[in-house]
């Protein structure tokens, strides 16, 4: 029997590329903004040639471009730690619960006193 991919499937590829762009040239707006590249000064000593550092509109370039890869590669990463048939099953209570009495085994935590082994020390007031 085969399974049909569904258009949200397929479509899962641009979304990550489509929010990684948003993550870059977000990034990028930023650095144009705190690198003043709207402002006169930094305009005319660019075009001037007297401006001693990177040019505002390359740096944000090459901060977009990073940003993109590095959020490209972190949202696929993240992407490949999540098991899709965990996903897909439906929780019908808090998922950080423990496990319901009888369920899947004692519903006591592992660690903790059970009644055996020694008592805990007191102190002796010496």
């Amino acid at each position: 029997m085969t399974e049909k991919t569904r258009r949200r499937d397929l479509m899962r590829p641009m979304q990550l590329v489509g929010l990684s762009l948003l993550c870059g040239v977000f990034a990028g707006a930023v650095t144009l903004i705190a690198t003043g590249a709207f402002t006169q000064d930094v305009m005319r000593s660019v075009a001037d040639g007297t401006y001693h550092a990177i040019p505002p509109w390359n740096l944000a370039f090459i901060v977009t471009g990073g940003i993109f890869i590095l959020a490209l590669l972190i949202l696929s990463i993240l992407i490949l730690a999540v098991d899709p048939a965990e996903f897909a099953k439906p929780h019908d209570r808090p998922v950080l619960y423990d496990n319901e009495p009888g369920a899947d085994g004692p519903s006591e935590p592992a660690t903790g006193s059970t009644g055996t082994g020694s008592a805990p020390a007191t102190p002796t007031g010496e």
